[in-house]
């Protein structure tokens, strides 16, 4: 049964760019990527480390590295940055983290330069999943830096696009 979401979340992630092409990595612009298959909500965030925490190198000790913590925390605790429809009685399961440059000392030999993306993926099971009508994304809430969230939902009436920006929250899941 896991495949499926899973294939449901690639086709949603094709829409998102041209197979030819790499989705662009603008600064300030994070992906988001709802895929739903019967009871199950999957969800995956791509976002640039500069949009979390303002930066695409190792935190400096100190603030930095409090901030990043902070960042990392939040995302793995999905309900903190994605709310389902209550009515639908969804419950995250475990948040998986790539975080970017955000943990642990650099490997040898890395250069602490160039891009660096975040992404976290959950799985959200739903008691009664014709009530999930939309979530609610508050990432805007959690991270300033952020300015537009784009979007993909794959499954229910078919794969549709939808941009968020400051003020927004609201993702409408046709059904």
């Amino acid at each position: 049964m896991r495949s499926l979401p899973t294939l449901t979340l690639a086709a949603a992630a094709a829409l998102a760019a041209p197979a030819h092409a790499h989705k662009a990595h603008v600064h300030g612009v994070m992906n988001l990527n709802l895929a739903i298959d019967g009871p199950v909500l999957v969800v995956e965030l791509v976002t640039p480390q500069d949009s979390v925490v303002g930066h695409e190198r190792r935190p400096r000790p100190g603030a930095e590295t409090t901030a990043a913590a902070a960042a990392l925390a939040l995302l793995s605790e999905a309900p903190r940055w994605l709310q389902p429809d209550a009515a639908a009685g969804c419950s995250a399961g475990p948040v998986t983290i790539v975080p970017g440059k955000l943990e642990g000392p650099a490997p040898a030999g890395e250069k602490d330069s160039g891009h660096a993306d975040v992404e976290a993926r959950v799985e959200w099971r739903c008691q009664a999943p014709a009530a999930l009508k939309g979530v609610d994304v508050l990432l805007f809430d959690a991270f300033r830096r952020a300015e537009r969230i784009d979007v993909q939902v794959a499954g229910g009436s078919g794969p549709a696009k939808q941009t968020l920006r400051r003020g927004q929250r609201r993702v409408a899941l046709a059904r």
